[in-house]
């Protein structure tokens, strides 16, 4: 085995940096240049793929992360093969310790979430927007944070990303990321054990905490009262909690109130479905990250058409062109992207006659109404309070996603269907009529 002189490996980074630093200055003009660049010079450290450059000033540091990290990514894929990044750092954040801890991704982070790698469009640029702020102001801009969304739209990758940001711009930034049910797993395990202290060692000091599913503690109500005292503390403290959901907070069930209060305390922000737009551009970026192959545009937006409900969807249909075309060692078509996705666009179909439409059909039949008058947008009173108990249905009994049942009820936005919903909802408190009406369709379906 031949072992490599540590003086000579960092020689080779410190001289990838000096050429990347070469290429910023003919690219950017030179009051830019000298402003940023002209005193990061030194390679200080290597860790795992991470070259740690020294930078004069806080200041330098976060604009160079927030503004030159992507080219100058950019500028190091075209010098080298070799899979490495540069972290831009100041005096006296560099610990042996604290690197190994990063590296070790004790904070469950995944590296390859970031706001560079988030395709963004109108559904989810206003979460996006709000979550680069709170990653550049944790603790201070917004607190809590409240991201909401179906199933595969995008909210963890923005979580990782505020995290990874947060990290970025401190490296001794203390960040955790977990899934609710991870948190509940903690505490019971904790409990049994008799051993509460490295459960408290475990979420204490941190400075940011990153929950993902929050609707997994419901019904727990011992660990919601943990989480009640751990979200205080660090709220107390200033420090930043960012949570995702499938719902907004005020629709949270079986999750105590006074935890739902304190989730609205901050900002919630939704991420709807994306547009056939941003969807293409989803597979374009899934494509260049994952296969050497081309596809072309039409085969794209072949798939985007026909794989609309999330970003877990629309991937699946892409690997399944890509897997085609290499087990029958095929160029990829259009033709053959119609072929090796005929039996999921058939299941899917197949999936969707049965989730909705015989609800649909009870309830017209029910009200006296035409299909085409309870999907559409007529706003006489007969037609309105059927629409409303359709969208309720849909949404309770067949778990269907807002933007789902809007995209039912002829491109509706989803804050309409959930206003429905929610109309219904409060009616039956009282309403003992609309409840047995209700029951008569379900059970008629």
């Amino acid at each position: 085995m031949i072992i490599r002189n540590v003086g000579v490996i960092m020689e080779e980074y410190q001289d990838l940096w000096n050429q990347t630093r070469d290429k910023l200055s003919s690219y950017f003009a030179e009051e830019t240049f000298e402003e940023i660049f002209s005193d990061v010079k030194k390679v200080i450290q290597e860790e795992n793929g991470i070259i740690y450059v020294l930078t004069p000033s806080t200041y330098i540091k976060t604009k160079i992360n927030n503004i030159y990290a992507r080219k100058i990514g950019e500028i190091v894929s075209s010098l080298t093969e070799k899979r490495v990044k540069f972290k831009f750092v100041c005096d006296g954040e560099i610990h042996p310790k604290k690197i190994k801890k990063v590296v070790l991704n004790k904070n469950n982070l995944k590296n390859n979430y970031t706001f560079e790698s988030l395709v963004v469009g109108d559904s989810n640029r206003l979460s996006y927007l709000t979550s680069l702020k709170v990653a550049d102001q944790p603790g201070e801009f917004v607190n809590p944070l409240y991201i909401f969304g179906g199933v595969g739209l995008g909210k963890t990758h923005l979580m990782h990303a505020i995290g990874n940001q947060i990290v970025e711009n401190n490296i001794n930034n203390n960040v955790l990321y977990i899934q609710a049910s991870d948190f509940v797993s903690d505490y019971v395990n904790a409990v049994q054990s008799h051993n509460t202290a490295a459960f408290a060692e475990k979420y204490e000091n941190l400075d940011a905490l990153l929950v993902d599913d929050i609707q997994m503690l419901a019904q727990r109500t011992k660990s919601q009262e943990e989480f009640f005292k751990l979200f205080n503390d660090l709220i107390g403290r200033q420090k930043q909690i960012v949570i995702t959901s499938d719902c907004p907070a005020k629709k949270l069930t079986g999750i105590m109130d006074r935890l739902t209060s304190r989730f609205q305390m901050g900002v919630s922000v939704d991420i709807q479905q994306p547009d056939l737009s941003q969807r293409v551009n989803i597979l374009k970026r899934k494509l260049a990250e994952n296969s050497n192959k081309q596809l072309d545009d039409k085969i794209l937006t072949y798939i985007a058409e026909n794989f609309v409900d999330n970003v877990r969807e629309l991937e699946g249909g892409l690997n399944r062109v890509l897997w085609y075309s290499e087990v029958y060692n095929k160029e990829p078509t259009l033709d053959l992207a119609k072929e090796a996705l005929e039996v999921l666009i058939k299941a899917q179909k197949a999936q969707g006659k049965n989730n909705y439409e015989a609800a649909i059909s009870v309830i017209s039949n029910t009200y006296s109404i035409s299909t085409a008058d309870l999907l559409g947008k007529a706003r006489n009173a007969k037609y309105v309070l059927p629409r409303h108990i359709a969208m309720y249905i849909l949404k309770n009994h067949y778990d269907l996603t807002y933007s789902k049942i809007g995209a039912i009820f002829n491109g509706r936005d989803h804050t309409t269907v959930m206003n429905g919903c929610t109309k219904i909802e409060e009616e039956l408190k009282s309403n003992a009529q609309l409840k047995m009406a209700i029951d008569t369709i379900l059970k008629k379906i």
